[in-house]
């Protein structure tokens, strides 16, 4: 039997839990025996113990009943509220992060572990304790639910679960309300006496952490054959039975650190997918005899017959994870190639992992390298991609299945890279992977070679392989990384003895060159690594990913010299390629490093900043070239002069008109030096005392000055709550309060010039209430002409920000090379006279490839 707390003794643990008195609690477990719902029992050790029904039935009466003398009809009216469908949609209390994402799979409902199909309330309630409960289980609960909320003001009650659903992350509530024939409880029902209490009638909240610790209390039984465990159960279960069978051989406590390690990844993994990401999952590719899911990255304005990059996760990560850690799709950006993720299925393997070591998964026009191959064509197909130039790369089981492609399906592949992985066929079961993993299997290089031959009727040429690992790998034994680097050293008919040793970063790098003097393998060891992939994360064109569990930031990055060494970065960037916008920037992360690239919305005193490649006259803007207008004398076609003066111009150092008299500076490239020494001086503080002038006037003519037009809004300047002091935006909207019902709007906007490739970042925090009910709803929006392109919205709940969060690279692409109308809102909605209210608090506005249109 698990635990074994006794029924009255849980009364008390869970009266501490919510904040009840014991009193209280121990009254109403009198009240559920005396009234037959339980039966009765002794006090003290012989005491029934407290099962996950039990438990829900108390939970139920402490959170449904108003009062002590309605827990009985509370637990008898709620445990027995029958399911809605699954509230995606509707009014259902849930926090909407982001503008809806309209693509093919927009409509898909979440998929959650924890399936409650069909059940009452009561039932499942009871079944999460019992989740709750099982170690193996409640990490499942902690990571999909959210929480549970029971009205006392009405017979409603739901389960609310945390999923991303139309692009967006959110809370998914499961409702729960009366059957078609019941009565709501005596003290709702009119006809019955009910008279209503105000002040008791409102929503009780849950919150996971709170059930988690009650399901502990709870007590399961010995056989473990609860409905619950037997329908989520095997996913878990299946790790723990890897784990008992891996404990029984020599690497047992290897093993152990392993799936201790994997269960941060796991964690790291599910966080990210519970939020928007990049990547789009595509359907019907094949008959996919691997059952794997496939999720592709094709940036805009890709050219024709660009490269294709497969990019495989390890155990217990996600496409979407791999992605964020790896920066795949940030390179991609760059340099214009699209990227293929292949996804394992926890129903494949209870780890998540490629099923590397199966003979079912590892022999061409088998199982899961035969779905890849399937992707493959697919994208090849979809995209007009260039079948000569496609490559493949993965971390640990990734890694090892690169190996396998690479085998199985040599003519498809140009290159591979191979990261914290295993030679190809080192394992035949699971056993044998094992072995592999921990000890390593030496062969000669000729054996490794005729495994890769035999996989295949190919007879070359073969793929260029970069093989990297780290040399404090406990997970994956380094020696496996020179095993590969054997295997495809005699499939290239090479020496083992490298051509070239140099050092990169500071980390050991190794070349095998062909006869032509071609790069073929090569090799780098990075000292002092663990397992993972290495990373220089950042936003300098050479860095790229996330660190994270299994992403180490050591300073140099595979994913980037990985794409070097099969040739991807010494293309020009797709932009550049298109003919519609030459002469555009590189990509958006380089575009993000370049000067005077972005327009930056300054709340204080107006600036201008002209993007460099973009033409100064409103029609030359829109043609997209790039020389500069003949006669302005403008060093690169900027006119540094003019936004000097126009800025000291607007901070009262000079009168208005002075700077279109002044003749053209003579200095070197027509830079005016004191004016830029003017212009530091002032941002330094020297010269503060001129910009603070403008402090004094009042909110609404600050802002208007500051270009923006609306209601509701305000410019708080010198605001030390500021982002980074100095001057923001605060927007307040109400409903419910002074007789004002219904939907409640403030909103403020201002004209922008945008560029080919416009993207806008900025930095917020919210203060949304909208708990009253669920029908009252508070949100923040960022509207382009009316379309909203990011957006918070909570609906029956509470959502507050407490620290500046920061919104980066919202793509614009969209309104490209058009004038178009920036608006923030912020609006209410209350059905009832309660107050409901927004609040945004909004800097650092920035919007890449624009011009400000402000008047400067």
């Amino acid at each position: 039997m698990v635990n074994g707390l006794a029924r009255y003794e849980f009364s008390e643990r869970l009266a501490d839990i919510l904040g009840e008195s014991r009193r209280d609690l121990r009254f109403r477990v009198t009240l559920m025996v005396t009234g037959g719902l339980v039966a009765p029992g002794p006090r003290g050790r012989g005491s029934p113990p407290a099962s996950p029904l039990y438990a829900a039935h108390l939970l139920i009466g402490a959170m449904a009943a108003p009062q002590q003398s309605q827990t009985l009809e509370a637990i008898r009216c709620y445990a027995d509220l029958r399911p809605n469908a699954v509230a995606a949609g509707g009014n259902a209390p849930r926090v909407l992060f982001g503008p809806a994402r309209v693509d093919e799979n927009a409509e898909k409902r979440p998929e959650f572990s924890i399936r409650l199909d069909g059940l009452p309330f009561g039932e499942a309630l009871a079944g999460l304790l019992e989740l709750a409960c099982a170690e193996e289980t409640r990490p499942i609960v902690a990571s999909e639910l959210f929480g549970v909320s029971i009205n006392r003001g009405c017979p409603v009650a739901s389960l609310q679960f945390s999923a991303c659903w139309q692009g967006r992350r959110a809370v998914i509530s499961h409702t729960y309300g009366l059957a078609p024939d019941a009565a709501p409880p005596a003290w709702l029902d009119p006809q019955r006496g009910g008279v209503v209490d105000p002040g008791l009638l409102h929503t009780v909240f849950l919150p996971v952490r709170k059930l988690l610790e009650i399901g502990l209390l709870t007590t399961l039984s010995d056989d473990r054959s609860t409905p619950m465990l037997n329908k989520l159960g095997h996913k878990v279960a299946a790790i723990k039975k890897m784990a008992e069978l891996a404990a029984k051989t020599p690497h047992g406590s290897r093993w152990e650190k392993l799936l201790s390690a994997l269960t941060a990844v796991q964690a790291w993994s599910e966080q990210v997918d519970a939020q928007e990401n990049r990547l789009l999952e595509v359907t019907a590719f094949g008959s996919n005899p691997g059952e794997l899911r496939m999720y592709r990255y094709v940036p805009d304005r890709l050219p024709a017959n660009a490269p294709l990059v497969v990019v495989l996760h390890g155990c217990t990560q996600s496409a979407a994870s791999y992605n964020k850690g790896s920066g795949w799709s940030t390179l991609a950006d760059r340099y214009g190639f699209a990227v293929l993720f292949p996804q394992q299925h926890w129903n494949n393997n209870p780890l998540r992992c490629f099923n590397w070591f199966k003979p079912e998964d590892n022999d061409r026009e088998k199982g899961e390298p035969l779905s890849i191959k399937q992707m493959v064509d697919r994208m090849l197909s979809d995209h007009g991609l260039d079948r000569r130039r496609v490559y493949v790369t993965g971390t640990s089981s990734g890694g090892a299945m690169t190996n396998v492609m690479l085998a199985t399906y040599p003519e498809i592949f140009a290159g591979g890279a191979v990261i914290a992985g295993v030679p190809y066929r080192t394992a035949k079961g699971l056993q044998e992977g094992l072995e592999s993993i921990f000890q390593g299997r030496s062969r000669s290089p000729r054996e490794w070679g005729e495994l890769v031959r035999a996989a295949s009727p190919h007879q070359g040429p073969w793929p260029r392989v970069s093989v990297w690992h780290g040399d404090a790998d406990t997970a994956v034994k380094p020696v496996n990384a020179e095993e590969t680097i054997k295997q495809w050293a005699d499939i290239h008919g090479l020496d083992l003895q490298p051509t070239i040793q140099m050092t990169v970063d500071g980390y050991p790098r190794r070349v095998w060159q062909g006869p032509g003097g071609d790069e073929l393998i090569e090799s780098y060891t990075v000292t002092g690594m663990s397992h993972g992939a290495a990373l220089d994360p950042g936003a300098e064109p050479h860095q790229c990913g996330t660190a994270a569990p299994f992403f180490n930031a050591v300073g140099i990055s595979s994913t980037h010299r990985i794409a070097d060494f099969w040739g991807l970065l010494a293309e020009r960037p797709a932009s550049a390629r298109d003919p519609a916008t030459a002469g555009q920037e590189a990509g958006r992360s380089a575009r993000a490093s370049t000067a005077g690239s972005a327009s930056t919305i300054d709340f204080g005193q107006r600036t201008c900043k002209e993007d460099a490649t973009q033409k100064s006259g409103p029609e030359d803007y829109a043609s997209g070239a790039q020389e500069q207008r003949s006669g302005t004398g403008r060093p690169f076609g900027l006119d540094v002069h003019g936004i000097i003066s126009a800025s000291l111009e607007a901070a009262g150092l000079l009168k208005p008109g002075t700077s279109s008299r002044r003749p053209d500076s003579k200095a070197p490239l027509g830079i005016d030096v004191p004016g830029i020494i003017s212009t530091a001086l002032e941002a330094a503080g020297v010269l503060k005392g001129i910009s603070q002038r403008s402090a004094s006037a009042a909110p609404e003519a600050n802002l208007k000055t500051s270009g923006w037009e609306g209601s509701g809004w305000e410019l708080l300047l010198d605001d030390p709550r500021a982002f980074r002091g100095g001057s923001m935006l605060y927007g307040h909207a109400s409903s419910g309060d002074r007789g004002a019902l219904g939907a409640r709007a403030q909103s403020i906007s201002r004209r922008i010039k945008l560029g080919s490739q416009p993207e806008l970042s900025y930095v917020r925090r919210l203060d949304l209430s909208a708990g009253v009910n669920d029908y009252t709803s508070a949100s923040f929006r960022v509207l382009i002409d009316g379309q909203v392109v990011d957006e918070v919205t909570a609906i029956g709940m509470v959502h507050q920000e407490t620290e500046w969060l920061r919104q980066a690279a919202i793509d614009l692409a969209r309104f490209a090379n058009r004038t178009v109308t920036l608006t923030l809102e912020v609006a209410a909605c209350s059905n009832i006279y309660s107050t409901v209210y927004a609040k945004a608090w909004v800097d650092q506005i920035t919007i890449h490839n624009a011009v400000d249109l402000a008047h400067c």
